[in-house]
């Protein structure tokens, strides 16, 4: 009879599952397209530099149960967490101020999962899982040079935030199934990205700036948690070097000077 139960579970719970897998290869499969129609339409140039980064993940966290005195999880809120990763950056033609630059970012987190059915980052003595994320994003930017040195720069793209959990504490390992559940419940890896970025050119190969990003938690528009629209949004600062790939262009040599006009006596 037990078995009978757990099978009808599964078997009300698959359809559910499989509409989030549904939904996340549709999201891939947007990205790639998006990703080749910008190859084709635009006539993307291959890679001319990549941005390594390395940050924190500031995650905003509104419901006021987690921070009340007496909660079972208390988590700091927000939430702070370390960010590494690297991007290409691809510009439509070689004179574009418009630019195709996909990154993936890791990050992680110890977490708990509430009374509320959240996961929510945690110290480490109150967590009972290991998350580790993936961000895979992929902005269209707009930069300017201002000045000599100084570039500034816009962007806005669709990410997709990519986290499991793996359990730390063995006696709530039942905890880990329901935290992935609700990682990729709901369309929750589904973020859009606007970006806003600073640079300046330390050589002609290597420029050393500052990123700040934001993905917007739309999921929020139809999860009916009830904690508003902001609640886990994710902003990231970053420390970026953009470095130049291929060869740079040799300095122009000054002009030789004039030879003087032959003498007159000696033709």
């Amino acid at each position: 009879m037990k078995l009978c139960r757990a099978r009808v579970y599964c078997i009300a719970a698959e359809p559910r599952y499989n509409g989030d897998v549904k939904l996340l290869h549709a999201a891939l499969t947007a990205i790639a397209l998006s990703i080749l129609t910008l190859a084709s339409a635009a006539a993307l140039e291959a890679p001319v530099a990549i941005r390594p980064t390395w940050g924190v993940v500031i995650e905003s966290l509104l419901d006021p149960s987690l921070s009340t005195p007496g909660a079972t999880v208390r988590v700091p809120t927000p939430s702070i967490n370390f960010n590494l990763g690297c991007g290409v950056i691809m510009p439509f033609n070689p004179d574009s101020h418009f630019s195709f630059e996909p990154s993936a970012d890791f990050y992680y987190y110890n977490a708990e999962y509430t009374t509320s059915g959240q996961v929510v980052p945690t110290a480490e003595e109150q967590s009972s899982a290991f998350v580790l994320g993936l961000l895979l994003d992929s902005p269209v930017s707009f930069s300017l040079p201002v000045g000599r040195n100084f570039t500034f720069g816009v962007g806005i793209g669709l990410c997709l935030d990519l986290r499991v959990a793996f359990t730390t504490d063995p006696t709530k390992a039942g905890n880990t199934p329901l935290m992935n559940r609700f990682l990729w419940d709901k369309a929750r890896f589904l973020m859009p990205s606007t970006r806003i970025r600073g640079e300046y050119a330390l050589t002609e190969r290597v420029k050393f700036g500052f990123t700040g990003r934001m993905l917007w938690p739309v999921f929020n528009l139809w999860a009916g948690e009830g904690f508003g629209f902001f609640d886990q949004g994710e902003y990231l600062v970053d420390l970026t070097i953009r470095y130049k790939l291929g060869k740079i262009a040799a300095t122009q040599p000054e002009e030789a000077a004039a030879p003087s006009p032959p003498d007159a006596a000696n033709p």
